[in-house]
């Protein structure tokens, strides 16, 4: 199994206020993104993403309420179904939402643990 990609980027950019970048996975898509990567990777990369779902699920309540926890369970969802509900094909999510993840993140503080 090919190993998610979660970059430690070190450098901040500043957040855009409310809105989600246009065209680019926002918090909640990013939460259910690695979640659903901590539990289709190896034990060495667990915490890492897992913290990863974990700040993006917080951001995007903070910015979007509990409807945040409703659109990151759909998302889930939709992209369990793009797998064929396999979690050894998870890495094929990585081409649509690593760096974009690594990005939303990065620009908001997260440092992985």
């Amino acid at each position: 199994m090919k190993p998610v990609r979660l970059l430690l980027m070190t450098c901040l950019l500043p957040t855009t206020g409310l809105t989600e970048p246009a065209g680019a996975p926002g918090f909640a898509t990013c939460a259910a993104y690695y979640f659903l990567a901590a539990r289709g990777n190896d034990v060495t990369q667990y915490d890492a993403l897992y913290s990863a779902g974990e700040f993006s699920l917080n951001e995007a309540i903070k910015r979007h309420g509990k409807a945040a926890q409703g659109r990151m369970e759909s998302t889930s969802a939709d992209m369990m179904q793009s797998i064929a509900k396999d979690w050894r094909r998870v890495a094929e999510l990585d081409p649509e939402f690593s760096r974009p993840c690594e990005t939303l993140l990065r620009d908001a503080g997260f440092r992985a643990p």
